[in-house]
């Protein structure tokens, strides 16, 4: 029957790939080659479409064909250009699969689509939108920014729902470090702003897109701490794209109303003012949220008091103990009922609070079992909870989680929405990430959006480092297989530094940067050491800004070997390393000759080859050219994110790259 069905398939396959009357020689070959495809035999496949098509050139569909077995080889460049090839011959041009591999402008289209405009994007500045005075004045740290440094803010937000306003004030306490007469303080040019005050006097000030530069009646000596009150108020902008593109989300559950606020790279001067610059973390800070009557606040840290404002609105003070970055400020209003548990470690203890819909009440309950567990791994891996004494929070939000410090958005899908594939389905990868963002990305935090992947690459690597704790080796490789199989490869993971880019659009900075650490790992070969250096990385900028080039100089100085050359490849370029190799199998011995190109030339790094499906070896790849052989070899392949055995990876082998078949 099994028989019976294959020969069906390849019937089915023949007639696809050669459905218009030809000669009897063509036909042979379209059903030799489906053949070879059905049976993963790839290199005989691309060998016989080469002659197939060295004599019918004009044959759409087997550029496809070709194109799909080089896919499945790792060798994206060549078969792009076989789908790209297939495209222009006419072959379903509308079709996205062959559009998304043939065409870099197309990929680029469908995903900044939700945040830039496609036109403005020019292919001859790396599809890069053209930065300007705003971008700069947002992302720089330029001379009336570097005169002081905040160190705690207390901020009042009226939240208008009926109007879908707010009206604030801001207290900014602050700290010279030079000799300044100006300062600048950033707030959406949306708003208005009704006065700024210091030392009782009204301050002016002028304003150039979303920059304020405030001036002092007189010259504010170096080292004196300072106070200015802003007071506020106007609509702010609606998230088209709530977390990642961000802003207010304002929601009616079943009569209620349910609002929150999403504003990473956006910037949190979207809702309130401050020095919104990406290096600056207050030392603590204090929140108040009022709200109409009936409602709560939730926001970061804990719930000191609270109290009337009026006949019809309610304040809630909220107090953060921590540094806290100026994105991770946050509030959610709703109907909310709370439950909590607590967490032990040797050190004491903490809660861990819920705030959810009431309603949800009971599928919360369940779905939060997992969090302990999560937060039992990552205290393993990288430390206690940095939060201690403002605790942990999920707060059901209205929108897709994001990592609001210690007051965590966590959405209501409730694990819904399977987006890792992860192999047990006990814990959500929602919960699972943005947990790790206590860590990587609140405690050690990126100064620039060109760092924003130590943030995203380290939270979604530490994905697959829980569930190889919790499930084993097996488990992990599989987790970084996903990952592996959403590279974009459209823009580099560290983008231009001092625009505020948003590094979001390519999502790159997520899977690629775990690939990146996957790949570390493996060149490392040393879990012992590997781990050490992941953790003593964190804790030596825990509570700190960090850059790209602290960590590239950290692995270097305390790994024992430079690994620039790595570094650059895969943090500083499109591209992954491309494998180049070329083989013989005759009389069942392979000789296989590869090296790695398109890096610098002292790059190296792992891959693993599987001879018969049954033996899996590590070899370990320079740009020098090297030669592995073997005798008794019927077939092999060599194992990607698409096609491989977790059962049979030499541990440590398992990487991501791309290859070049020269035959």
């Amino acid at each position: 029957m099994k028989k019976t069905i294959v020969i069906f398939f390849l019937f089915i396959i023949c007639e696809v790939t050669y459905s218009q009357k030809s000669s009897e020689d063509a036909y042979q070959r379209s059903c030799s080659i489906a053949e070879r495809m059905q049976e993963k035999d790839y290199y005989d496949a691309i060998k016989e479409m080469d002659a197939f098509l060295f004599k019918y050139p004009k044959n759409a569909r087997m550029y496809v064909w070709r194109g799909q077995a080089k896919l499945n080889l790792n060798d994206f460049l060549s078969a792009g250009e076989d789908f790209s090839k297939s495209l222009t011959l006419g072959y379903y041009k509308w079709n996205r699969r062959l559009n998304w591999y043939a065409s870099k402008s197309y990929r680029v289209k469908l995903l900044s689509r939700d945040y830039l405009d496609f036109n403005s994007l020019n292919p001859a500045n790396g599809f890069y939108p053209v930065f300007g005075l705003k971008d700069s004045l947002q992302g720089a740290l330029r001379p009336e920014r570097t005169c002081f440094k905040v160190y705690f803010y207390d901020l009042t937000v009226k939240i208008l729902p009926r109007k879908r306003s707010i009206e604030g004030c801001n207290r900014i306490y602050f700290r010279t470090t030079q000799n300044t007469h100006k300062i600048q303080i950033d707030l959406a040019d949306n708003f208005h702003i009704k006065s700024i005050i210091w030392k009782g006097n009204e301050l002016k000030y002028t304003r150039v897109f979303n920059a304020i530069f405030i001036s002092f009646d007189e010259n504010l000596p170096a080292n004196e701490n300072q106070v200015l009150t802003i007071r506020y108020d106007g609509i702010p902008r609606v998230a088209p794209s709530p977390p990642w593109n961000g802003g207010f989300v304002w929601k009616k559950e079943r009569g209620s109303w349910w609002i929150g606020v999403a504003c990473e790279q956006l910037g949190a001067s979207s809702w309130w003012p401050c020095k919104d610059h990406l290096t600056e973390k207050p030392d603590s800070m204090r929140i108040n949220i009022q709200v109409p009557e009936g409602y709560q606040a939730i926001a970061n840290g804990n719930l000191r008091s609270t109290h009337p404002v009026d006949k019809t609105y309610n304040n809630f003070e909220w107090f953060v103990s921590y540094p806290i970055n100026s994105y991770g400020v946050t509030f959610y209003m709703g109907k909310f009922v709370n439950f909590n548990e607590v967490f032990t470690n040797s050190n004491g203890s903490y809660n861990i609070d819920y705030y959810v819909l009431p309603y949800h009440l009971e599928k919360a309950k369940k779905y939060y079992s997992q969090t302990k567990d999560i937060v039992r791994v990552y205290e393993k891996l990288f430390g206690e909870y940095p939060y201690k004494k403002d605790g942990m929070a999920m707060v059901e939000a209205p929108y897709a989680g994001m990592e609001h410090q210690s007051a965590i958005a966590i959405g209501d899908g409730y694990g819904k929405y399977d987006r890792r594939g992860y192999e047990n389905t006990g814990y959500d990868y929602l919960v699972v990430h943005e947990t790790a963002h206590e860590w990587w990305g609140n405690t050690v935090t990126m100064g620039d959006m060109a760092d924003a992947w130590i943030s995203e690459g380290f939270a979604t690597y530490a994905e697959c480092l829980f569930m190889e704790e919790k499930f084993g080796y097996e488990a992990y490789l599989n987790a970084c297989s996903k990952n592996m199989q959403t590279v974009f490869n459209i823009w580099p993971i560290v983008g231009p530094r001092d625009v505020n880019d948003n590094s979001f659009v390519g999502n790159d900075i997520y899977h690629k940067g775990a690939a990146m650490l996957n790949n570390l790992r493996c060149i490392i070969d040393n879990d012992s050491l590997f781990f050490t250096l992941i953790k003593s990385f964190y804790n030596q900028y825990k509570f700190k800004i960090v850059t790209t080039s602290d960590f590239i100089g950290f692995i270097n100085e305390n790994a024992g070997k430079d690994y620039t050359d790595f570094f650059t490849k895969f943090l500083y370029d499109t591209d992954p390393p491309v494998l180049q190799y070329q083989f013989t199998l005759k009389n069942d011995t392979l000789v296989f000759s590869y090296k790695w190109t398109r890096v610098g030339k002292n790059f190296s790094m792992p891959f693993s080859i599987t001879i018969d499906d049954t033996k899996n070896y590590r070899l370990n790849g320079t740009t020098d050219d090297q030669t592995f052989t073997m005798g008794n070899v019927k077939w092999f392949y060599l194992p990607n994110e698409r096609r491989f055995r977790k059962d049979q990876l030499v541990k440590n082998s398992f990487t991501y790259y791309w290859t070049d078949w020269k035959h």
